[in-house]
């Protein structure tokens, strides 16, 4: 099956007053044809920061970014002007922010800004575009839609606006979808439902699917792979229910035990200790290792290499036999 999306070692730093920070350190990952990969991690881990690079988002000024193999659809992208990563953004990939508030054009209606993408990308008319945006607000449970379609994003519930974004990203259906945060600040009712529509439209479309997330739990009924972020790298990867069932790295046990489920009667949160270490100051072996209840002398000394414990799990980490990264 090919890949929509590969990058091997990608790095990303930011050059400020307190130092060099290291938000991204040699992350390579990839996502299959209507496959879903989901990201997740404590917030600060470089979750965004990798959805951005993958669609070459970050400002260039700012940012100092670095790949050994970045490939969009076939095409490697680390070299590409910015005119042809315009039009493959929307046409091949899209993105779906976090703050849909935000990410929506406040003085614009909703349907004029799906408009664009189809103006944009295809040779459609004024009127057939309107006609594809309503089609776009319907196919994602928006009623009313011809109604909606005229209306401004304050006018509009956070689940809603949601809503629109995910119909602007499936628009042109391209090839690669990049969730970041897809439901933050909603309640876990639209939560659901925003899970099962993206769920359901990459079904439908054949669509791959980046799922960008700081929950396990929100992950854990879409996705297909699991990759867990930590201070800038990857420290475990596998398939959902394997990682899920039987995860190996500590980092990881620490997040599934901090989530919350009915059948369990403690009467207090489990929660992993400490806070991230500081980019532009990170430890010289395994950064988890400060926070780690099983951490060993050689975790302090040097960082774990990521190596396979099984078939498609991988683990960076010391007490499965990854010590000595170079």
């Amino acid at each position: 099956m090919r890949n929509v999306l590969e990058i091997q070692d990608l790095r990303v730093a930011f050059e400020a007053p307190r130092g060099i920070i290291r938000a991204v350190e040699g992350v390579s990952l990839s996502v299959a044809e209507g496959e879903c990969l989901a990201l997740v991690g404590e917030s600060g881990c470089g979750k965004s920061v990798t959805s951005l690079a993958s669609l070459r988002l970050l400002d260039t000024s700012q940012a100092i970014v670095r790949t050994d193999k970045h490939l969009l659809c076939g095409e490697e992208i680390s070299g590409l002007s910015e005119k042809r990563m315009q039009e493959l953004r929307g046409c091949k990939a899209a993105m779906i922010f976090q703050d849909a508030l935000s990410a929506l054009n406040p003085v614009m209606t909703v349907g004029r800004q799906i408009d664009e993408i189809f103006l944009r990308h295809t040779k459609l008319s004024k009127k057939e575009a309107r006609e594809r945006s309503i089609s776009a607000l319907t196919a994602v449970g928006i009623p009313d839609a011809a109604a909606r379609y005229r209306s401004y994003p304050h006018e509009l519930s956070g689940g809603m606006r949601q809503r629109v974004l995910i119909a602007m990203a499936f628009a042109c259906e391209p090839e690669l979808i990049i969730a970041d945060e897809p439901t933050t600040a909603l309640d876990v009712t639209i939560q659901a439902q925003i899970l099962e529509l993206l769920r359901r439209m990459r079904e439908e479309r054949g669509t791959a699917l980046l799922l960008i997330s700081h929950d396990l739990s929100v992950v854990a009924s879409i996705a297909d792979r699991i990759a867990v972020m930590y201070s800038g790298r990857i420290v475990e990867q596998a398939p959902a229910r394997e990682l899920l069932i039987a995860p190996r790295h500590p980092y990881t046990r620490g997040l599934l035990s901090a989530v919350v489920r009915l059948d369990d009667n403690a009467e207090r949160f489990t929660q992993i200790p400490g806070t991230l270490p500081d980019p532009a100051d990170k430890p010289k072996g395994c950064c988890f290792a400060p926070r780690c209840a099983h951490a060993l002398e050689c975790c302090k000394e040097k960082m774990p290499r990521l190596i396979e414990v099984s078939h498609g799990h991988f683990v960076r980490c010391c007490l499965n036999g990854g010590e000595g990264l170079v």
